[in-house]
Protein backbone atom coordinates (compact mmCIF):
# COMPACT_ATOMS: atom_id res chain seq x y z
CA UNK A 1 0.00 0.00 0.00
CA UNK A 2 1.30 3.10 -1.07
CA UNK A 3 1.25 5.79 1.65
CA UNK A 4 -0.18 9.45 0.97
CA UNK A 5 1.23 12.17 2.18
CA UNK A 6 -0.93 12.80 5.41
CA UNK A 7 -0.19 9.32 6.55
CA UNK A 8 3.42 9.43 6.22
CA UNK A 9 2.88 13.02 8.26
CA UNK A 10 1.02 10.86 10.86
CA UNK A 11 3.86 8.05 11.02
CA UNK A 12 6.47 10.70 11.49
CA UNK A 13 4.60 12.17 14.05
CA UNK A 14 4.80 9.27 16.11
CA UNK A 15 8.68 8.93 15.62
CA UNK A 16 9.50 12.08 16.34
CA UNK A 17 11.37 12.87 19.95
CA UNK A 18 9.42 14.60 23.27
CA UNK A 19 10.56 18.27 23.01
CA UNK A 20 13.09 18.05 25.75
CA UNK A 21 14.96 15.45 23.46
CA UNK A 22 14.30 17.84 20.62
CA UNK A 23 15.71 20.85 22.36
CA UNK A 24 18.72 18.77 23.30
CA UNK A 25 19.30 17.53 19.65
CA UNK A 26 19.13 20.80 18.47
CA UNK A 27 21.56 22.07 21.04
CA UNK A 28 23.92 19.73 20.08
CA UNK A 29 24.06 20.55 16.13
CA UNK A 30 24.24 23.86 16.95
CA UNK A 31 27.39 22.89 18.69
CA UNK A 32 28.27 20.58 16.23
CA UNK A 33 27.67 24.16 13.66
CA UNK A 34 30.74 25.89 14.88
CA UNK A 35 33.18 23.75 13.59
CA UNK A 36 31.61 24.18 9.65
CA UNK A 37 34.42 25.24 7.28
CA UNK A 38 32.30 28.44 6.64
CA UNK A 39 31.33 29.90 10.05
CA UNK A 40 28.18 31.82 10.46
CA UNK A 41 27.25 34.72 12.43
CA UNK A 42 26.01 33.95 15.56
CA UNK A 43 22.80 35.53 15.33
CA UNK A 44 22.14 33.15 12.21
CA UNK A 45 23.10 30.17 14.05
CA UNK A 46 20.05 30.97 16.45
CA UNK A 47 17.96 31.97 13.78
CA UNK A 48 18.34 28.77 11.70
CA UNK A 49 19.60 26.05 14.43
CA UNK A 50 16.21 24.61 14.86
CA UNK A 51 16.28 24.02 10.62
CA UNK A 52 20.22 23.21 10.55
CA UNK A 53 19.73 19.28 10.69
CA UNK A 54 17.27 16.80 10.95
CA UNK A 55 15.87 15.42 13.70
CA UNK A 56 17.29 12.29 14.93
CA UNK A 57 14.86 9.23 16.35
CA UNK A 58 15.11 6.72 18.50
CA UNK A 59 14.99 2.55 18.01
CA UNK A 60 15.91 -0.10 15.61
CA UNK A 61 15.32 2.15 12.62
CA UNK A 62 16.26 6.04 12.13
CA UNK A 63 13.99 8.36 10.23
CA UNK A 64 13.83 11.88 9.11
CA UNK A 65 11.69 13.82 10.20
CA UNK A 66 10.69 16.88 7.74
CA UNK A 67 7.84 19.70 8.93
CA UNK A 68 6.31 22.04 6.51
CA UNK A 69 9.28 25.19 5.60
CA UNK A 70 8.18 28.60 4.49
CA UNK A 71 10.95 29.48 2.12
CA UNK A 72 9.52 33.06 2.20
CA UNK A 73 10.67 33.17 5.48
CA UNK A 74 13.94 31.93 4.99
CA UNK A 75 14.29 34.80 2.54
CA UNK A 76 13.01 36.98 4.99
CA UNK A 77 16.16 36.29 6.72
CA UNK A 78 18.50 36.06 4.08
CA UNK A 79 19.26 32.14 4.81
CA UNK A 80 20.86 30.69 1.75
CA UNK A 81 19.31 27.04 0.87
CA UNK A 82 22.48 25.20 1.74
CA UNK A 83 22.70 26.56 5.01
CA UNK A 84 19.47 24.00 6.08
CA UNK A 85 20.41 20.51 5.63
CA UNK A 86 16.49 19.94 6.85
CA UNK A 87 13.16 22.14 7.57
CA UNK A 88 11.39 23.21 10.19
CA UNK A 89 7.86 24.83 11.25
CA UNK A 90 8.48 28.94 11.00
CA UNK A 91 8.00 29.16 14.69
CA UNK A 92 11.25 27.62 15.46
CA UNK A 93 12.82 30.42 13.78
CA UNK A 94 13.75 33.30 15.77
CA UNK A 95 14.13 36.74 13.78
CA UNK A 96 16.67 38.97 15.33
CA UNK A 97 15.88 40.30 18.52
CA UNK A 98 12.48 38.98 18.52
CA UNK A 99 10.60 37.71 21.93
CA UNK A 100 9.10 34.18 21.38
CA UNK A 101 5.65 33.55 22.07
CA UNK A 102 3.50 30.95 21.73
CA UNK A 103 -0.35 32.01 21.81
CA UNK A 104 -2.74 30.32 19.73
CA UNK A 105 -6.35 31.55 19.39
CA UNK A 106 -8.73 29.82 17.51
CA UNK A 107 -12.24 30.04 15.69
CA UNK A 108 -14.13 28.49 12.93
CA UNK A 109 -12.23 25.28 12.91
CA UNK A 110 -8.98 27.62 12.54
CA UNK A 111 -6.62 28.42 14.19
CA UNK A 112 -3.98 31.01 14.74
CA UNK A 113 -0.70 30.62 16.12
CA UNK A 114 1.34 33.88 17.57
CA UNK A 115 4.63 32.71 17.30
CA UNK A 116 7.45 35.71 17.52
CA UNK A 117 7.06 39.78 18.22
CA UNK A 118 9.74 42.86 17.81
CA UNK A 119 9.45 46.08 19.17
CA UNK A 120 11.77 49.30 19.04
CA UNK A 121 10.92 52.46 19.73
CA UNK A 122 9.20 53.03 16.32
CA UNK A 123 7.16 49.71 15.41
CA UNK A 124 5.88 46.46 16.76
CA UNK A 125 6.15 43.31 14.25
CA UNK A 126 4.48 40.23 14.85
CA UNK A 127 4.72 36.85 13.58
CA UNK A 128 2.20 34.41 13.23
CA UNK A 129 1.32 30.78 11.67
CA UNK A 130 -2.50 30.46 10.43
CA UNK A 131 -3.92 27.01 9.86
CA UNK A 132 -7.36 26.03 8.66
CA UNK A 133 -8.97 22.10 8.87
CA UNK A 134 -6.88 19.64 6.62
CA UNK A 135 -8.40 20.57 2.61
CA UNK A 136 -8.73 24.11 3.10
CA UNK A 137 -7.59 26.46 -0.02
CA UNK A 138 -6.49 29.74 1.50
CA UNK A 139 -5.75 31.38 -2.30
CA UNK A 140 -4.47 34.40 -0.84
CA UNK A 141 -4.09 35.61 -5.03
CA UNK A 142 -1.11 36.62 -6.61
CA UNK A 143 1.19 37.92 -3.71
CA UNK A 144 3.54 39.51 -7.18
CA UNK A 145 0.65 41.30 -8.62
CA UNK A 146 1.09 45.23 -8.84
CA UNK A 147 -0.48 46.29 -5.64
CA UNK A 148 -0.04 43.19 -3.98
CA UNK A 149 1.64 45.42 -1.09
CA UNK A 150 -2.29 46.03 0.11
CA UNK A 151 -3.79 43.98 3.00
CA UNK A 152 -3.43 40.11 2.51
CA UNK A 153 -4.40 38.93 5.99
CA UNK A 154 -7.15 40.47 7.70
CA UNK A 155 -9.76 42.81 7.83
CA UNK A 156 -9.11 46.14 8.64
CA UNK A 157 -12.21 48.49 9.54
CA UNK A 158 -13.00 50.69 12.28
CA UNK A 159 -14.10 48.21 14.56
CA UNK A 160 -10.56 46.02 14.18
CA UNK A 161 -8.16 48.89 15.65
CA UNK A 162 -5.10 48.12 17.00
CA UNK A 163 -4.60 49.63 20.35
CA UNK A 164 -1.72 49.42 22.68
CA UNK A 165 -2.54 48.01 26.36
CA UNK A 166 -1.11 49.14 30.10
CA UNK A 167 -0.11 47.08 32.74
CA UNK A 168 -3.42 47.09 33.65
CA UNK A 169 -4.59 45.31 30.68
CA UNK A 170 -6.77 48.90 29.51
CA UNK A 171 -6.68 50.57 26.44
CA UNK A 172 -4.38 53.69 25.69
CA UNK A 173 -6.10 55.77 23.71
CA UNK A 174 -8.79 54.83 21.06
CA UNK A 175 -7.02 53.21 18.76
CA UNK A 176 -4.05 53.40 16.35
CA UNK A 177 -3.50 54.87 13.07
CA UNK A 178 -0.92 55.23 10.82
CA UNK A 179 0.90 52.35 8.73
CA UNK A 180 -0.54 49.18 10.10
CA UNK A 181 -0.92 46.01 7.21
CA UNK A 182 -0.57 42.09 7.18
CA UNK A 183 1.63 40.60 4.87
CA UNK A 184 1.88 36.89 3.80
CA UNK A 185 4.80 35.26 3.13
CA UNK A 186 5.33 33.08 0.28
CA UNK A 187 5.44 29.05 1.54
CA UNK A 188 5.61 27.37 -1.93
CA UNK A 189 2.51 25.94 -1.24
CA UNK A 190 -0.29 28.95 -2.18
CA UNK A 191 -3.68 26.33 -2.13
CA UNK A 192 -2.97 24.40 1.33
CA UNK A 193 -4.78 25.03 4.37
CA UNK A 194 -1.95 26.86 5.77
CA UNK A 195 -0.05 30.48 5.76
CA UNK A 196 2.40 32.58 7.72
CA UNK A 197 1.92 36.13 8.09
CA UNK A 198 3.54 39.17 9.76
CA UNK A 199 1.59 41.93 10.85
CA UNK A 200 4.12 45.54 10.62
CA UNK A 201 2.87 48.22 12.86
CA UNK A 202 4.15 52.04 12.36
CA UNK A 203 2.00 54.46 14.89
CA UNK A 204 1.83 57.82 13.58
CA UNK A 205 3.88 60.00 15.30
CA UNK A 206 2.39 61.62 18.45
CA UNK A 207 0.30 59.04 19.61
CA UNK A 208 1.24 57.24 22.19
CA UNK A 209 4.67 55.87 22.95
CA UNK A 210 5.51 52.66 21.23
CA UNK A 211 8.10 52.02 24.20
CA UNK A 212 5.17 53.21 27.37
CA UNK A 213 2.69 49.87 26.11
CA UNK A 214 2.59 46.53 27.72
CA UNK A 215 0.63 44.80 25.24
CA UNK A 216 -0.97 45.25 21.86
CA UNK A 217 -4.02 43.59 21.37
CA UNK A 218 -3.99 42.55 17.19
CA UNK A 219 -7.23 42.47 15.56
CA UNK A 220 -7.25 39.25 13.53
CA UNK A 221 -11.04 39.29 11.71
CA UNK A 222 -11.55 37.09 8.48
CA UNK A 223 -9.06 36.53 6.61
CA UNK A 224 -9.10 37.81 3.16
CA UNK A 225 -6.78 39.94 0.75
CA UNK A 226 -7.45 43.30 -1.59
CA UNK A 227 -8.07 42.63 -4.89
CA UNK A 228 -6.55 44.79 -6.93
CA UNK A 229 -7.81 43.73 -10.37
CA UNK A 230 -11.28 44.06 -9.57
CA UNK A 231 -10.78 46.74 -6.85
CA UNK A 232 -12.94 44.79 -3.84
CA UNK A 233 -12.12 42.75 -1.26
CA UNK A 234 -12.15 39.13 -1.32
CA UNK A 235 -12.77 36.70 1.76
CA UNK A 236 -10.84 33.39 2.35
CA UNK A 237 -11.96 32.50 5.36
CA UNK A 238 -14.49 33.88 8.43
CA UNK A 239 -13.89 34.50 12.01
CA UNK A 240 -11.90 36.11 14.80
CA UNK A 241 -8.93 35.42 16.05
CA UNK A 242 -8.19 39.00 18.03
CA UNK A 243 -5.17 38.37 20.32
CA UNK A 244 -3.82 39.93 22.98
CA UNK A 245 0.46 40.01 22.94
CA UNK A 246 2.75 41.11 25.53
CA UNK A 247 5.07 43.38 24.44
CA UNK A 248 9.20 42.91 25.13
CA UNK A 249 10.05 45.68 27.79
CA UNK A 250 13.19 46.11 26.53
CA UNK A 251 14.72 48.08 23.54
CA UNK A 252 16.22 46.02 21.04
CA UNK A 253 17.98 48.96 19.09
CA UNK A 254 21.36 50.57 19.59
CA UNK A 255 22.07 54.23 19.15
CA UNK A 256 24.98 56.37 18.10
CA UNK A 257 25.43 60.15 18.31
CA UNK A 258 26.55 62.11 15.52
CA UNK A 259 26.53 65.59 15.30
CA UNK A 260 27.65 65.10 11.76
CA UNK A 261 26.69 68.15 9.50
CA UNK A 262 25.67 67.19 5.96
CA UNK A 263 25.38 69.89 4.04
CA UNK A 264 22.97 72.97 3.38
CA UNK A 265 19.15 73.86 2.14
CA UNK A 266 17.28 77.16 2.29
CA UNK A 267 20.78 78.57 3.82
CA UNK A 268 20.10 76.19 7.04
CA UNK A 269 23.43 74.04 8.15
CA UNK A 270 21.42 70.74 8.11
CA UNK A 271 23.05 67.78 11.06
CA UNK A 272 22.15 64.70 11.33
CA UNK A 273 22.10 64.47 15.34
CA UNK A 274 21.66 60.67 16.48
CA UNK A 275 21.18 57.43 14.32
CA UNK A 276 18.99 54.70 16.25
CA UNK A 277 19.53 51.33 14.49
CA UNK A 278 16.58 48.30 15.21
CA UNK A 279 16.83 44.85 13.56
CA UNK A 280 13.84 46.30 11.71
CA UNK A 281 14.15 50.42 11.16
CA UNK A 282 16.58 52.88 11.22
CA UNK A 283 15.40 56.69 12.61
CA UNK A 284 17.19 59.62 12.27
CA UNK A 285 17.47 62.80 14.22
CA UNK A 286 17.67 66.38 12.12
CA UNK A 287 18.37 69.47 13.22
CA UNK A 288 18.64 72.59 10.94
CA UNK A 289 20.49 75.34 12.36
CA UNK A 290 19.96 79.16 10.39
CA UNK A 291 18.69 79.79 7.24
CA UNK A 292 15.01 80.85 6.26
CA UNK A 293 12.80 81.53 9.38
CA UNK A 294 10.34 78.84 8.92
CA UNK A 295 7.86 80.21 11.40
CA UNK A 296 7.28 83.47 9.22
CA UNK A 297 4.32 82.34 6.92
CA UNK A 298 5.35 83.48 3.71
CA UNK A 299 4.99 81.73 0.47
CA UNK A 300 8.44 81.60 -0.21
CA UNK A 301 9.09 80.15 3.67
CA UNK A 302 6.59 77.95 3.23
CA UNK A 303 8.03 76.44 0.36
CA UNK A 304 11.45 76.20 2.32
CA UNK A 305 9.45 74.06 5.25
CA UNK A 306 8.11 71.92 2.45
CA UNK A 307 11.75 71.37 1.39
CA UNK A 308 12.56 70.55 4.88
CA UNK A 309 10.05 68.10 6.50
CA UNK A 310 10.72 66.35 2.89
CA UNK A 311 14.27 66.32 2.99
CA UNK A 312 14.33 62.19 3.94
CA UNK A 313 12.00 61.69 1.08
CA UNK A 314 14.90 60.99 -0.93
CA UNK A 315 14.85 57.45 0.29
CA UNK A 316 12.64 56.78 -2.65
CA UNK A 317 15.55 56.47 -4.54
CA UNK A 318 17.79 53.25 -3.40
CA UNK A 319 20.54 55.43 -4.04
CA UNK A 320 20.14 58.17 -1.85
CA UNK A 321 20.10 56.19 1.81
CA UNK A 322 22.27 53.29 1.73
CA UNK A 323 23.32 51.28 5.06
CA UNK A 324 26.44 49.09 4.58
CA UNK A 325 27.86 46.41 6.94
CA UNK A 326 31.94 46.09 7.77
CA UNK A 327 32.42 43.76 4.70
CA UNK A 328 30.22 45.82 2.25
CA UNK A 329 26.79 44.23 2.66
CA UNK A 330 24.09 46.63 2.43
CA UNK A 331 20.11 46.72 3.20
CA UNK A 332 17.79 48.72 1.57
CA UNK A 333 15.66 51.33 3.08
CA UNK A 334 12.25 52.81 2.66
CA UNK A 335 10.99 55.90 4.11
CA UNK A 336 8.17 54.76 7.07
CA UNK A 337 7.30 58.15 9.18
CA UNK A 338 8.33 61.38 10.03
CA UNK A 339 7.73 64.84 11.31
CA UNK A 340 8.90 68.11 13.24
CA UNK A 341 8.94 67.46 16.45
CA UNK A 342 9.92 71.25 17.07
CA UNK A 343 11.31 74.03 15.75
CA UNK A 344 14.31 73.03 13.25
CA UNK A 345 14.12 69.49 14.38
CA UNK A 346 12.31 66.13 13.08
CA UNK A 347 12.88 62.65 12.93
CA UNK A 348 13.02 60.16 10.15
CA UNK A 349 12.26 57.05 10.43
CA UNK A 350 12.86 54.17 7.64
CA UNK A 351 12.28 50.34 7.71
CA UNK A 352 14.65 48.01 7.00
CA UNK A 353 14.41 45.72 3.82
CA UNK A 354 15.02 43.17 5.95
CA UNK A 355 15.21 42.09 9.55
CA UNK A 356 18.86 42.24 10.36
CA UNK A 357 20.91 42.65 13.69
CA UNK A 358 22.08 46.19 14.46
CA UNK A 359 25.79 44.81 15.63
CA UNK A 360 26.07 43.85 11.58
CA UNK A 361 26.78 47.61 10.97
CA UNK A 362 29.38 48.41 13.97
CA UNK A 363 32.42 49.41 11.95
CA UNK A 364 29.85 49.77 8.95
CA UNK A 365 28.87 53.38 7.30
CA UNK A 366 25.64 55.32 6.43
CA UNK A 367 25.32 57.19 2.67
CA UNK A 368 23.00 59.94 2.63
CA UNK A 369 22.81 61.92 -1.45
CA UNK A 370 19.86 64.29 -0.34
CA UNK A 371 19.01 67.73 -1.56
CA UNK A 372 21.40 69.45 1.40
CA UNK A 373 24.47 67.26 0.40
CA UNK A 374 26.00 63.90 0.27
CA UNK A 375 27.69 62.16 3.25
CA UNK A 376 29.50 58.94 3.98
CA UNK A 377 28.93 59.02 7.77
CA UNK A 378 31.36 56.32 10.13
CA UNK A 379 29.18 53.68 12.40
CA UNK A 380 32.05 53.33 14.47
CA UNK A 381 30.28 53.55 18.77
CA UNK A 382 26.45 51.80 17.87
CA UNK A 383 25.53 51.20 21.45
CA UNK A 384 22.47 49.51 23.09
CA UNK A 385 20.05 52.26 23.47
CA UNK A 386 19.17 53.35 26.88
CA UNK A 387 16.08 52.16 28.90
Amino acid sequence: KVMDRHELNRMFDGLAPDPRRERELLRQLLQDDVRRKRPMKNWKRAVIGAAAAALLVTGAAAAVVVPRLNQGFLDYLNVEPEDTEAVVQAEDLLLPGAMELDITKEDNGAALHVTQVLRDRNCVMVLADFTAPEGTVLNMGDLDAPGSWMRKGFSLTSETTACFLDEAGEPMGDGLTGYYNWEVLEDGDPLDEHLTLMLTLFPQMGETSVMDAAALRVPAVNLSYFDTEGFDSEAVYYGDWTVQIPLPQQDIGSAQQLDYAIGELDGARIVVEELYLSPMTMELTLTREGGVDLDSWTDENEAAQIRWLSLANDAADPNNVVLSAKDGETVSLERSAGGDVGTGRQVAVFRLSQVTDPAKFQGGTLTLNWACGKAVIPLNSLALAEP
